[in-house]
């Protein structure tokens, strides 16, 4: 692997290496395609091959990045700028996400590094929630490739505001039962459901991953993140799903909707 990163803006980093058991031409075509994008990562992506990648979760939430520098299945360089951090920080700033690629056998170790953030208070929610989404999203790459490579993914996806605290929201949609014995996990959801399978990410209280083979071998998320100081924390419910009928995923996500609307 290369040891250091192009990305030299001060502040802090995100620096994170996950082993993907995929061809690095599998990884690359998932980072640099919009259809494998929507397989793993947003849930609508748009690629202008050598000038940006638009990704989308829907209710405004969109990110759009220039394509700085690509090397085909070996380096991939986005760069963005204030309208993506101005909530956050006025100051004029270049943020950068690079993607470092190398073939291991019939595995790939993909490298991601996140640079540019300020270092201020004013930039730690912000920080915080690109860490750990990092984290998980690239934990939701490597499910996608291992278990689902080229399969379509239907997503039940439910969200919620709530101005109570990280520890009150998460007591309020584990107290049902979330149980976590090394790397298995049995969930009751605040409307009954019962979730059982491996511990992908655990970091109560903001978030938990984990996979429901029951469900195809789905991958579960609960996540808490507040974007700026002050602002009201932010509930995510979501399922990716594979090769499960888009009535019972839509239907998951009206349960989820429906309880958090209740509950928050």
């Amino acid at each position: 692997m290369k040891n250091d990163p192009i990305t030299k803006a001060p502040g802090r980093v995100v620096d994170i290496t996950r082993e993907i058991h995929a061809p690095v031409e599998a990884v690359w075509k998932a980072l640099t395609d919009a259809r494998e994008m929507e397989r793993w990562f947003p849930l609508h992506a748009n690629i202008q091959p050598g000038e940006a990648v638009e990704l989308s979760w829907g209710d405004k939430v969109d990110w759009r990045m220039e394509i700085e520098e690509e090397k085909e299945l070996d380096y991939l360089r986005l760069g963005y700028g204030q309208e993506h951090h101005s909530i956050v920080s006025p100051e004029p700033r270049r943020l950068a996400v690079e993607f470092f690629l190398e073939a291991r056998g019939g595995s790939t170790m993909l490298r991601i590094v996140h640079a540019g953030f300020g270092g201020g208070s004013n930039w730690d929610e912000m920080y915080d929630g690109v860490r750990r989404g990092w984290d998980t999203e690239s934990l939701g790459l490597k499910h996608y490739l291992e278990f689902h490579a080229g399969k379509d993914r239907l997503v039940a996806f439910a969200k919620r505001k709530s101005a109570r605290s990280h520890e009150e929201i998460w007591n309020i949609l584990v107290e049902n039962g979330l149980t976590v014995n090394g790397d298995s996990y049995a969930y009751t959801t605040p409307f009954g459901d019962r979730y059982e399978g491996a511990v992908a990410y655990f970091n109560p209280p903001q978030d938990f991953c984990g996979t429901i083979p029951g469900m195809n071998d789905a991958l579960f998320r609960l996540i808490l993140d507040r974007y700026s100081p002050d602002a009201d924390i932010v509930v995510w419910a979501w399922i990716s799903t594979y090769g499960i009928p888009e009535a019972e995923v839509k239907a998951m996500e009206r349960q989820w909707q429906t309880k958090l609307d209740a509950l928050l």
